[in-house]
């Protein structure tokens, strides 16, 4: 199985799908994966739940509050996102369909397995919080460049859900 340590996100209009890099340019191998309007609009609905199982003071507040305090810690985290500017040319190479990302938490990491339609994942990336609020920035981005209906707020309502995403 495939280690991802670096993302690269390209948002292809006319594919009308998410190109999801995985070490593009920090010298390990590189996988390359599309992300449908379908499993990514499940992604962005399933992320309010994941955040608030596994970050104790969101757990812990007022349900009023929870939303917005989700919104805190994910805006907090984009502030120390590193982003590289990648050349505007990057192109899919030998890309597979995500059919499955299923997103665990343990001991204050994230562990996301990526499938491409087997019962094993091809490739894994180990996250900690503000890494994981970053992807799902840049992902929940792409959304709304390709105007796939995302709410404009990621974490407009807290709503528990399954982290385990299928097409």
């Amino acid at each position: 199985m495939l280690n991802i340590a670096a993302f690269t996100f390209t948002y292809d209009q006319l594919e009308d799908r998410i190109l999801l890099i995985g070490n593009h340019s920090n010298g390990q191998q590189r996988i390359d994966f599309w992300l449908t309007r379908k499993l990514v609009l499940r992604l962005l609905a399933a992320a309010g739940g994941l955040i608030e199982k596994t970050s104790g003071d969101i757990a812990d507040a007022p349900i009023a509050h929870k939303a917005d305090l989700a919104q805190f810690h994910h805006e907090s985290a984009q502030q120390s996102l590193q982003v590289e500017r990648e050349q505007s040319n990057v192109v899919a190479n030998n890309s597979d369909l995500l059919c499955r990302l299923d997103i665990s938490h343990q001991d204050g990491r994230y562990r996301m397995l990526f499938f491409t339609g087997g019962d094993e994942p091809v490739a894994v990336s180990i996250l900690n919080y503000d890494e994981l609020h970053q992807v799902l920035h840049l992902i929940h981005r792409g959304a709304m460049t390709l105007d796939w209906g995302a709410d404009s707020q990621l974490f407009k309502s807290s709503t528990a859900g399954s982290a385990s995403l299928l097409q």
